[in-house]
């Protein structure tokens, strides 16, 4: 299974519940309760807010500039610049989980700690349904981008297996981000 695959999704009685992939074939539901209170605290502490744009049309923009920023990856990928190739990958990632927010109309703020708030935002509601966007997988790629975009000697540099699999993520929630757009089950937070 692609790390971005999307599950299915389960009806439950409140139609809130998701898939979630607990085995081969098995699906479980899960409530999203957890990343609804994640994403009411994010707006009372004003780490997200509510835009006021074309949603539809700032998404298309979003994921256009993601899928440019995925050839740069994979053409980072073919001049063994392996590093560039996972920064450029966790741009793709991060762009992905933003245009889950922006198409329920919120954005991060800005500011230190912002790519915190993306991944707290998506992770807490998307990761059941997106299994690419699970916290230990967020944690990953932008520690391992922070990684190869602030040099440390005592560090080992990127491989060609790190920016693969950064790349190949990268490749699969974007995909899985596209999907879950065009099911009409995203709407205004």
């Amino acid at each position: 299974m692609s790390l971005g695959v999307l599950v299915p999704k389960l009806p439950g009685a409140d139609g809130g519940s998701v898939g979630v992939v607990h085995g081969p074939g098995t699906v479980m539901a899960m409530r999203r309760a957890a990343g609804e209170r994640a994403i009411d605290f994010l707006l009372e502490r004003g780490r997200l807010e509510r835009v006021a744009v074309d949603v539809e049309a700032a998404c298309d923009v979003l994921l256009e500039r993601a899928a440019k920023r995925l050839e740069t990856a994979r053409a980072a990928m073919t001049g063994e610049d392996w590093e560039g190739a996972f920064a450029n990958a966790y741009d793709v990632y991060r762009m992905a989980a933003e245009v889950l927010l922006l198409r329920q109309g919120l954005r991060a703020t800005g500011g230190d700690g912002s790519h915190v708030v993306v991944e707290d935002a998506v992770s807490g509601q998307f990761a059941g349904e997106i299994v690419g966007f699970s916290k230990a997988r967020f944690e990953r790629m932008r520690q391992g981008r922070h990684a190869s975009q602030y040099f440390d000697p005592a560090r080992p540099e990127k491989t060609d297996d790190d920016a693969r699999w950064a790349v190949e993520l990268a490749d699969g929630v974007l995909a899985a981000t596209e999907e879950l757009r065009r099911s009409g089950r995203l709407d205004l937070y």
